[in-house]
């Protein structure tokens, strides 16, 4: 069921972008906070015009729309740089998580975020005949990808996934992390530390889900990423790669980068993201076409 009401946000700094809300449980009554940056070769358009048409842009096949799932510590209206990037080549919807900015506060776990980016996945498809590429950073990627396997199970398969800063699990990091990895030692530390975010339903094993995934598949991580090591990234990569079948899941593109200063926030600033960007879609959209088993991108969902 599609809901919105617009609404001028004092956080939006930047030109061709609009706040609005979609509801993703009728039951719950939970609406998530969406922005819609509109591509950039349309600014113009907008900037001439006070009564734009968004909606209109949308709907239109010409544009390729990108869902964007953000990091833990962050909300939707902070990925600027990241956007100004990104709307290059896509229509942009970027929504907050349950419980997170201005989105309907909720019980807070993996299963209730991934089941509201399901049915917002669904919202878009049934709006829209273009192509959906998804892209997730930091535990956005564990959304993304935890999200497309779910929507697998309904035929549903997205164009291609971005994974920016990915991990292989919530727990693997968290044994990583300098400040946890100090009481790694302790006969408790199991059970105490790591065992309860899994009982509490914040695992994010996306080890497990990439290899469920019948798209191709981006990776790009910086070598000096402070938050999630590149070694849990290169991990996850070769997971991947070792048990996909690119023949009709697609590939699995890596991109590390070199420690210039990105660490887990900046990747936005390296000069080849854009070509990086291009490229995958060019390769997402010629698997897709050449991929018999894939649904119609237009073809409307329940």
């Amino acid at each position: 069921m599609l809901n919105q009401k617009l609404h001028k946000h004092s956080q939006i700094r930047f030109e061709g972008v609009r706040n609005f809300y979609f509801k993703v449980n009728e039951e719950k009554n939970i609406f998530l906070g969406i922005l819609h940056i509109l591509p950039l070769d349309v600014l113009s358009e907008f900037i001439k015009d006070d009564d734009y048409d968004y909606d209109k842009i949308l709907r239109s096949p010409k544009y390729d729309v990108l869902l964007y799932f953000h990091g833990n510590g962050q909300n939707r209206f902070e990925s600027v740089g990241t956007y100004k990037i990104l709307r290059k080549f896509f229509n942009i919807i970027a929504c907050d998580y349950r419980g997170y900015a201005d989105s309907t506060m909720a019980e807070l776990t993996e299963h209730g975020i991934v089941e509201d980016s399901v049915a917002l996945y669904k919202i878009i498809r049934n709006i829209t005949q273009s192509r959906i590429f998804i892209w997730g950073h930091s535990i956005g990627t564990g959304v993304a990808l935890q999200t497309a396997a779910v929507l697998k199970t309904q035929n549903i398969i997205p164009t291609g996934i971005m994974l920016e800063a990915p991990f292989t699990s919530v727990t693997d990091v968290m044994k990583e992390h300098a400040l946890v990895k100090i009481y790694s030692w302790l006969p408790w530390f199991k059970f105490t530390i790591i065992q309860p975010m899994i009982d509490n339903g914040f695992e994010f094993d996306s080890q497990t889900y990439i290899v469920d995934v019948d798209c191709p598949i981006m990776i790009i991580h910086a070598k000096d990423d402070e938050i999630i090591p590149y070694s849990i990234a290169t991990k996850l990569y070769n997971i991947a790669v070792s048990n996909r079948n690119f023949t009709y899941q697609g590939e699995v593109t890596y991109h590390l980068l070199d420690a210039v200063g990105y660490g887990h926030e900046w990747i936005f600033e390296e000069p080849a993201l854009p070509q990086y960007v291009s490229d995958f879609v060019e390769h997402a959209v010629e698997f897709e076409r050449n991929v018999t088993n894939k649904i119609n991108p237009a073809g409307k969902v329940n």
